[in-house]
């Protein structure tokens, strides 16, 4: 995918430099950052480049306006803005350059227009998926600590697909969710890919988007609505990996379970527990499902995984979990 084109006209030439550097020297950014710190650049870019998003202070914006036609323009502000520059959307410029970037994403994606994207072959990543019919047997835990670890030595993304995650009073609220990313997908706006990395939040060395909090909004969610959004993620994304953490899916668990790679089951040994198993296993064949059962990897985690902390102090506490999967993933 080729990097979208980014100016930005301010006349703080050590910030937009700064901010410059930064983003081009990321890796797998989506955009490719030019700067203007005069005028007569402004001008000759527009008569000779492709802009595609300009970011442009108030102070410039005022003289360069007549030049300015088709571009997505963001106005990179101090503060509040004059009504007359209401127009156009702002993000403010003493913020970190990450949540700048995330807002530009969010505007540029709301820019284009509508188009078929469900097209494309998948990169050379993995989806694993991480489910079990047994409750209260630390799968969140096992599936946070995994993308921990991976996220070592990979960009990787953790997807919670429960319906009761959580999330929110675990790491806070945020204002975008998985709810969200799948209203936009339903739109068929082309930059899906810049609506997702505006939505993502990190934990630790790992990507994750905040799971869906409306209950109601989750059940309306169709299996082909996860499916599609899985392969838009898988060939339009820098990621090596995706965790799917799933809880029972208003019945789509199947489908979700054939998009995966591998797919890792906690289990007990207790008779109600393997009884739970020996059930949806059933089901699974059933469902003419021995294609997931190949996929599975039943697994007795290390027991006393239990969690009193939050953030870093969550992954602290998981050290005999995170031997117990350093060793799995040497296998």
């Amino acid at each position: 995918m080729k990097s979208t084109k980014l100016w930005i006209a301010d006349s703080e030439i050590l910030y937009i430099r700064a901010f410059m550097e930064y983003v081009n020297l990321k890796k797998s950014h989506l955009f490719q950052v030019r700067i203007c710190t005069e005028k007569e650049q402004l001008e000759r870019a527009f008569a000779e480049e492709e802009i595609e998003i300009l970011l442009i202070s108030a102070e410039w914006y005022a003289v360069c306006k007549d030049l300015i036609h088709s571009e997505c323009v963001i106005f990179l502000s101090e503060g509040s803005l004059a009504g007359n520059y209401r127009m156009y959307p702002a993000v403010y410029k003493y913020q970190s350059v990450e949540n700048i970037l995330r807002e530009i994403m969010y505007y540029y994606s709301e820019q284009e227009d509508e188009t078929e994207y469900f097209a494309g072959i998948c990169r050379d990543n993995r989806i694993i998926g991480v489910y079990s019919p047994i409750g209260g047997i630390g799968k969140t835990t096992f599936a946070l600590v995994l993308g921990q670890i991976l996220a070592e030595n990979q960009n990787v993304l953790y997807l919670n697909l429960e319906e009761c995650s959580g999330f929110k009073e675990f790491l806070g609220g945020s204002h975008w969710n998985l709810s969200d990313l799948i209203y936009y997908l339903r739109q068929k706006k082309a930059p899906f890919l810049y609506r997702l990395n505006s939505m993502v939040q990190k934990l630790d060395h790992m990507d994750y988007i905040p799971p869906c909090e409306s209950y109601t909004d989750f059940r309306q969610i169709t299996a082909e609505e996860w499916q599609q959004m899985l392969h838009l993620i898988r060939t339009q994304s820098s990621y090596d990996t995706i965790i799917l953490d799933m809880g029972n899916i208003s019945g789509h668990e199947i489908d979700l379970l054939r998009q995966c790679d591998g797919i890792y089951v906690p289990v007990r040994q207790d008779v109600i527990s393997q009884s739970k198993i020996s059930q949806w296993e059933s089901y699974i064949q059933i469902l003419d499902g021995m294609d997931v059962m190949e996929k599975l990897q039943k697994l007795e985690l290390p027991t006393d995984t239990a969690v009193y902390g939050r953030g870093e102090d969550f992954f602290m506490q998981q050290q005999k979990l995170g031997n117990f999967i350093r060793s799995l993933l040497q296998e």
